[in-house]
């Protein structure tokens, strides 16, 4: 079983983080996400628009 890495708060506080990468400015930052709503709101409707619109290098939405 491996130990639990811990870190003091000090230690977050003055660790120097790179700043977070946006794919969207302001709104979409890189990692996963769960795109999630009710059926037929328009989800993958939303999705190809912002994948095509990245790929074009266009304005999202």
């Amino acid at each position: 079983m491996k130990k639990l890495s811990t870190k003091s708060c000090e230690e977050i506080m003055t660790t120097v983080y790179k700043p977070i990468e946006f794919v969207i400015d302001g709104l979409l930052a890189q990692g996963l996400y769960i795109l999630a709503g009710a059926p037929k709101v328009g989800k993958s409707w939303l999705a190809l628009d912002m994948c095509l619109s990245i790929a074009k290098g266009e304005k999202i939405l």
